[in-house]
C-alpha cells in the first residue's frame, strides 16, 4: 500500500544518467509548466560547472557578498563560509542583507578567525533570524589580506538572468552598513557560502 514512506513507485537500481526528475523553471508568472524535467547527466554537469572556485586575496575592511534566494521563510542561524587557500590569521564577520541592501542580521563585530584552508567555517548570527522568501545577500567581511575565501569563479553569462548576484564595497571591519545591491555576477569576487 502506498503511503508517505511507500509513495508506490519502484526504486530504480540502475542509472543511465538519462532519466528525469522536475525541477522548478522559476518561472516568475507562476503559470505552466511550473516544473521542468532534467536528466542526472547535465545536473552533474551544471554542477560541476557552477562548482568552480578559486580564491579571493581581500582587502582589509571591504565586505565581498553572494546572493541567496529562498523560496519559503527560513530561520537562519549563521553562516558557513568555504576557505580558499589560505586560512587563520584573519578575523572574518559575517552580515545578511536584504533585496535593499539593508542590513538585516551580522555576527559578531569583533568576528572569528579564519579556519583552515580548504574547510568550512561556520560564523554564527548573534541571533537567529527568520527571512522571508525572496532574495538576500550574505557579505563576508575580513580585517586583513592574508586569509583567502573561496569565491565562485563560473565564467560570466553573456547575458541576464544571472545565477548569481555578487559584489563588493569598502567599510571598515566591524562596522555595519548597508550595500548597493549587485545587479550582476562576476567571476572571482562573490565569496562561497551557505546558511545554517
Amino acid at each position: 500500500m502506498s503511503g508517505w514512506l511507500t509513495p508506490g513507485m519502484p526504486l530504480i537500481s540502475f542509472f543511465t544518467g538519462q532519466e528525469r526528475f522536475y525541477a522548478d523553471t522559476n518561472n516568475t508568472q507562476g503559470i505552466n509548466p511550473e516544473s521542468g524535467a532534467i536528466a542526472p547527466s547535465i545536473l552533474a554537469a551544471l554542477s560541476l560547472f557552477y562548482g568552480n572556485f578559486s580564491s579571493k586575496t581581500t582587502v582589509a575592511g571591504s565586505r565581498y557578498f553572494s546572493s541567496l534566494t529562498f523560496g519559503t521563510p527560513v530561520t537562519v542561524t549563521g553562516i558557513n563560509v568555504l576557505i580558499g587557500s589560505v586560512g587563520g590569521t584573519d578575523t572574518w564577520l559575517v552580515e545578511i542583507h536584504d533585496s535593499t541592501g539593508a542590513l538585516v542580521a551580522t555576527s559578531s563585530t569583533s568576528g572569528v578567525t579564519a579556519g583552515t584552508a580548504g574547510t568550512w567555517q561556520q560564523i554564527a548570527l548573534t541571533a537567529p533570524i527568520t527571512l522571508a522568501a525572496g532574495t538576500y545577500f550574505v557579505a563576508l567581511q575580513t580585517n586583513g589580506t592574508t586569509a583567502h575565501p573561496a569565491v565562485y569563479n563560473f565564467p560570466a553569462p553573456s547575458a541576464a538572468p544571472y545565477p548569481l548576484l555578487v559584489g563588493s564595497a569598502t567599510g571598515t571591519f566591524g562596522t555595519g552598513a548597508s550595500i548597493t545591491p549587485p545587479t550582476t555576477y562576476a567571476a572571482a569576487l562573490g565569496p562561497v557560502v551557505l546558511p545554517y
